[in-house]
């Protein structure tokens, strides 16, 4: 049975790199799998000595414009004279924060009254201090937007130190409605430093596509001015606010991005009241501080109480202090290694933004909110599999179906691989290879229906019960990766049975390391319906280290996530990746791992072949307070509940693991829901498509090609690729466009000739 595919949407010039195609060259009938040629992912490294990198908690005068500059600038001399070369301020810090939608409002008015140009007063200022200090200094303020005098943007102002001025303006911004969105992405080049990615606050704890779009571009510094204080409350009364809620979403956030994308992270954030007065003198807003400089995921070089630079996962982060803060010890900022891998696959995610962007244009609202109380009872088998002995495991899971179909279970989840074992043997140590001459996940591997498959789903529709398990999925005529020479390889698939009889599978997308010796990508999204509402599920890597396809369910109407993995990840990394899709996504999610040995027993080393699984499954819902409503947990600051499960299971200090067995959880599924601000789907599906014509041999964008690629008829930051990739002599054709000289079109070229076309006093 072959599944309908949901990216119907390829106009490629050649196959995409997970379709099949049907050929006779290897044997009749058989199926032919390739990968199109994939171009190196640019890199850049830069090692910063100690105190080069500055952050700054920065307490705002708000409305107070030259007092916020004037503070500014000592900051800027107290930066200097530690040796910063790239230094950052916190979103608005020039004005203030502003968050209104009543033109009427003094808060309105300040923001749009305060804005300026990048050759105004306050620009020119900091790039002189710029090229007199040899510093790149980066900060926060409103910028006007040509012939608007109703709006401005939440910009960054970034300042080289040749004294240059570049502006990003916030793609999502949840200022309100005197905040337009910007549409441009800004990578800078800063020489030796590396690539800077600029991304302001809630686009970088909310728009994980925007941080994966500089990865893949290269960049190895985030940098991250920001205005944040959610969860930043007096929790038990004593008049002085807490910051565990607050420490638990900013830590989840970047060092979920951090982890993922391998870049060195630099956030500046705001402190203290500020905002506009109310009648009793208190203020609007009160920003905790907690600037940071964060590399490799959880490696703090400034900004924690630990006194010495650690890999720490449980760090402290400062709040409540004013203050420059530089890195303390030397770091590398490297750009990272996800893209890099082969299954990074940026054609399919423009077409699956692309689908989200049709509803949008169709005036279709993504949002939506679960009030069911109710949910699905749910559990997960901590179990390991006895590798390449499918009787045994059997047996096993069919014990645990008969457990969970006793005690009402709805959703039942078992692990990746679960079915075969997952670890991959070369050829030498594999006895189905010596055998078959097939890796034993192929051997083993079955049609979905199949055996094992339809004698589940007999349990299934016994219990009323969906079971998701996984196993190795092989169609009716075999599959030859000839990216690999026209080796026989199958699917990582998760087997999905339903109450009625239903039986399907999803196939993995994204392989992780041996995998590609046995297995090839599915390329095919699966949601269930159910009364529950819409259920995404993928597998493993998928999303632990890919959030666009986890965005696409949310996006989609998904309320849970069912995620089976096979990783050796601990508790921190298993937490913040999939309890992210909870906390920004809004769905609740299960996810089940292995556990226990994998491989074969080698007695004379007492060790198994492929290692132990020692790690945690999860169930996630949001937090509930004492009156049901989502809140977050003031003892812990989480946002999300675990139901019992993986670090709050009980004996987990101990073991450190999941307890073998069965885990089960009812889920309160209400407050899950897809609700982001300022979601711009079409510009994602864009920078995605502008991705896949770097990284992939004969593409064609799905937004066209020629000087105007996606067909705006604007010249704009998107066009300015296709140009490059597509060798035109566009100088000779427009010579306007190639505004610095040098005998190309460049993306400087691109965004200089916006800002004159929008009004700027730019010099062309």
């Amino acid at each position: 049975m072959k599944k309908s595919k949901k990216l119907s949407k390829r106009i490629v010039s050649i196959a995409i790199a997970s379709t099949i195609i049907v050929t006779a060259s290897v044997t009749a009938f058989a199926t032919e799998y390739t990968r199109e040629g994939r171009i190196t992912q640019p890199r850049v490294s830069h090692k910063f000595e100690k105190d080069e990198l500055g952050v700054v908690n920065f307490k705002s005068t708000w409305g107070n414009k030259e007092a916020n500059v004037s503070s500014m600038l000592k900051y800027v001399d107290e930066a200097h004279e530690k040796g910063v070369k790239i230094l950052l301020f916190p979103e608005m810090c020039v004005t203030g924060y502003v968050s209104s939608s009543n033109p009427e409002s003094l808060a309105y008015q300040t923001a749009v009254n305060l804005a300026e140009t990048t050759d105004g007063p306050t620009a020119t200022k900091f790039a002189e201090v710029s090229d007199t200090y040899d510093m790149w200094i980066i900060y926060g303020a409103t910028e006007t937007i040509p012939d608007d005098s109703e709006h401005a943007y939440n910009s960054a102002f970034i300042c080289s130190p040749d004294g240059e001025i570049t502006t990003y303006q916030k793609i999502s911004p949840v200022e309100g409605s005197w905040c337009t969105p910007g549409e441009t992405p800004v990578l800078v080049d800063a020489g030796e430093y590396g690539l800077l990615g600029v991304s302001i606050c809630y686009d970088t704890y909310a728009m994980p596509e925007i941080g994966r779009y500089y990865a893949a571009k290269g960049c190895n510094i985030l940098l991250n001015p920001t205005a944040t204080s959610r969860s930043y409350t007096d929790t038990d009364g004593d008049g002085v606010k807490n910051d565990e809620g607050w420490e638990w979403y900013y830590k989840n956030r970047i060092e979920s991005n951090t982890s993922r994308d391998g870049y060195t992270l630099l956030s500046s954030n705001l402190v203290g009241a500020d905002g506009p007065a109310n009648s009793n003198g208190s203020q609007a807003y009160d920003f905790p501080g907690g600037s940071v400089i964060l590399n490799n995921g959880t490696v703090y070089y400034a900004g924690t109480t630990d006194e010495t630079v650690i890999s720490n996962t449980e760090a402290d982060i400062i709040t409540g202090q004013e203050g420059l803060l530089t890195n303390k010890a030397p770091l590398t900022a490297s750009t990272g290694s996800t893209c890099r891998n082969q299954d990074f696959r940026p054609e399919d995610y423009a077409l699956l933004y692309d689908e989200l962007a049709d509803k949008q244009d169709a005036g279709e609202s993504l949002s939506y909110r679960n009030n069911i109380t109710d949910g699905p009872t749910a559990a997960v088998v901590n179990m390991s599999a006895v590798w390449g002995d499918k009787e045994a495991n059997i047996e096993v899971m069919e014990k645990y179906i008969a457990e969970a179909g006793e005690k009402g279970v709805d959703i039942l989840v078992f692990p990746e691989t679960v079915l075969t074992g997952y670890e991959w043997k070369a050829p030498k140590d594999d006895p189905y290879y010596q055998e078959t001459g097939v890796a034993m996940q192929v051997a083993l591997a079955e049609t979905v229906p199949g055996p094992t498959t339809n004698y589940f789903s007999e349990y299934a529709k016994k219990y009323g019960m969906y079971i998701i398990f996984g196993m190795t999925e092989k169609e009716d005529e075999p599959i030859y990766d000839m990216t690999d020479g026209g080796i026989e390889k199958v699917y990582n698939s998760a087997a999905i049975l339903y109450p009625d009889g239903k039986i399907d599978s999803y196939q993995k997308m994204h392989r992780a390391d041996y995998e590609s010796m046995w297995s090839v990508c599915g390329d095919t999204p699966y949601m269930l319906d159910t009364e529950w509402g819409k259920i995404g599920v993928d597998i493993c890597r998928d999303g632990h280290f890919y959030p666009e396809l986890g965005r696409y369910y949310a996006a989609m109407g998904c309320s849970i996530l069912i995620h089976p993995t096979a990783t050796t990840g601990d508790p921190w990394y298993r937490e913040t990746r999939i309890g992210s899709y909870t906390d920004r996504d809004g769905m609740a999610a299960i996810t089940c791992n292995l556990l226990g040995p994998d491989g074969t027993y080698d007695e004379e080393t007492d060790s198994w072949s492929g290692g132990v699984f020692a790690s945690t499954s999860l169930i996630i819902t949001k937090y509930h307070d004492e009156n049901g409503r989502t809140s977050f947990d003031p003892k812990t600051g989480y946002a999300i509940d675990l139901n019992g499960t993986g670090s709050a299971s009980e004996g987990f200090a101990e073991r450190k693991t999941s307890p073998e067995g069965l885990e089960i959880a009812k889920m309160n599924l209400s407050g899950c829901g897809f609700s982001l601000t300022n979601f711009q789907a079409r510009l994602l599906s864009k920078m995605y498509d502008e991705l896949a014509v770097i990284y992939r041999e004969g593409y064609t964008s799905i937004y066209g090609r020629m000087g105007d690629a996606d067909g705006d008829t604007d010249i704009d930051i998107m066009d300015a690729t296709y140009i490059q990739k597509a060798g035109l002599n566009m100088v000779e054709q427009n010579p306007q466009c190639d505004v610095n000289g040098d005998g190309r079109v460049s993306i400087l070229d691109v965004t200089l000739l916006q800002r004159y076309l929008a009004g700027y006093n730019v010099t062309l």
